[in-house]
């Protein structure tokens, strides 16, 4: 069989893809999920009852982490699309079946750090097994916000580790909220584009989408995603990387701007040191960032444990 060879000035193709959509609660996050091409739904949170007469597609109610993980090709042939509602709890099912096993934790019940990663990695196999079945996947989130000053800053609510994670996993990220018309009524849209006051990616150029009445667009998210997918396969493996450094830089910077305590300047260079697979001049760049803003608040760093400490904790 002759090889297919892709050069590097052709473009990449991109069978499926995986988004990331936050918000506040009775948004209608769910009912959004089920307007996903042939979508199967991963009920972790056991509320897709409440989307009522818009719940369109099949759901299955996650009882444990074992349960969806030995989901197979074969269950998911039907399907085109899988929606994680919610990720955060998901992702507590992973703890809980880890903690099962109590070389895994430590005295108090909680999770020994090395196995936090390990939890990661076994979400994120996971999460790249269903995009090698062919399977776009979509990951709900409920959103949380914390104040910067007078700034309210909307963002997923997950652990920072696991809020990185997931951020680095996906190919989007928008925050589903409502925004004033001109009409001095209010419309659901999904921000894609950048705001200081919460967290997005846009690999895609999509800006700020509107969501339209669901009872009548039964194929919303499912053409949205096609959207971003036709969008990608239009690029080259060069822009494609290029438009994901520049996303990143925008988001490293976000959360630089954002950090009030050393252990947020801490996480920024373990964040730092994980893109490995980036230009050393943005890992340069990173580096001068978070010397600016440990700087803006007074921290120092210690040479030896290689961490940032409030003055004070010196």
């Amino acid at each position: 069989m002759a090889l297919e060879i892709i050069s590097p000035n052709e473009p990449m193709p991109v069978n499926a893809i995986k988004v990331y959509i936050y918000g506040d609660p009775s948004m209608g996050k769910s009912s959004l999920g089920m307007t996903a091409r042939k979508a199967l739904i991963i009920d972790a949170d056991k509320g897709a009852y409440r989307t009522g007469a818009l719940r369109r597609a099949p759901v299955q109610i996650a009882e444990n982490w074992i349960q969806v993980a030995n989901l197979t090709e074969q269950d998911l042939e039907p399907f085109d699309t899988i929606v994680i509602d919610t990720i955060g709890r998901l992702l507590e099912m992973v703890r809980s079946h880890l903690a099962n096993d109590s070389r895994n934790t430590k005295g108090d019940g909680s999770l020994k750090l090395n196995v936090q990663g390990t939890a990661n990695n076994i979400f994120q196999t996971f999460v790249n097994r269903m995009i090698g079945y062919g399977k776009n996947v979509v990951f709900l989130a409920h959103a949380t916000e914390d104040k910067d000053d007078d700034l309210v800053i909307r963002r997923p609510d997950l652990g920072g580790k696991n809020r990185q994670e997931i951020y680095r996993l996906s190919d989007c990220m928008a925050y589903f909220t409502y925004e004033a018309n001109q009409k001095g009524g209010s419309n659901r849209v999904l921000k894609f584009g950048w705001g200081a006051n919460y967290h997005s990616k846009d690999c895609a150029n999509l800006g700020n989408v509107n969501v339209p009445d669901l009872a009548d667009n039964p194929t919303f998210l499912g053409d949205l995603i096609e959207s971003i997918k036709t969008h990608l396969n239009t690029l080259t493996p060069e822009q494609r990387e290029s438009v994901e450094r520049e996303q990143t830089w925008i988001h490293f910077m976000q959360l630089c701007n954002e950090a009030q305590y050393a252990s947020d300047i801490n996480n920024l260079m373990e964040l730092m040191a994980e893109n490995v697979e980036h230009p050393q001049y943005l890992n340069k760049n990173m580096w001068y960032a978070i010397q600016k803003a440990a700087k803006d608040l007074n921290m120092v760093y210690d040479q030896q444990r290689k961490r940032w400490f409030e003055t004070e904790a010196q």
